[in-house]
């Protein structure tokens, strides 16, 4: 499906939409000492003004200041938000890498189908590192059974 990502190409910037899934998070050197949050989405799909195309069955996107500012998302809300098709390479290793597509610099962030009141939602702290430790605290029991250590346990 990810083949519907790359015929649209990264000329043009685009409208999209997906159903939040759980938030993760992403090490940014070799030695896992700089994690950054994320986030799935699932059921991608492209809004155009004539039609909705589903591209995508998921992607992970940074959780960038737009995605920050809705506050903690519930599972199976729908965002919308601005973004550009962008070729990355998948796989740690050189000799098993290979071309796969993702959307990357989202822009107009919105929630499109709140599932609470917006008063009572959640928001993130300033910091990467409480936010990637705040993760871990709402997915510990799984990352404890697949051996993943807090991120930043000092703090």
């Amino acid at each position: 499906m990810r083949a519907k990502l790359k015929n649209i190409g990264s000329n043009q910037r685009h409208r999209y939409s997906g159903k939040f899934v759980k938030y993760g998070f992403k090490y940014d050197d070799r030695r896992k000492e700089h994690a950054k949050p994320t986030l799935i989405l699932k059921d991608i799909t492209l809004i155009d003004d004539e039609k909705e195309e589903l591209i995508a069955d998921h992607l992970w996107l940074n959780l960038t200041v737009g995605f920050k500012k809705l506050g903690v998302l519930h599972k199976d809300e729908i965002v919308s938000f601005n973004g550009r098709v962008a070729p990355y390479k998948k796989g740690y290793y050189a000799s098993r890498q290979k071309v796969d597509y993702k959307l990357r610099f989202p822009t107009k962030v919105a929630l499109s189908r709140p599932l609470i009141d917006l008063s009572q939602r959640k928001s993130w702290p300033d910091s990467n590192w409480e936010i990637c430790n705040d993760i871990y605290k709402m997915y510990e029991e799984d990352y404890l059974k697949r051996d993943i250590g807090k991120p930043y346990p000092e703090r």
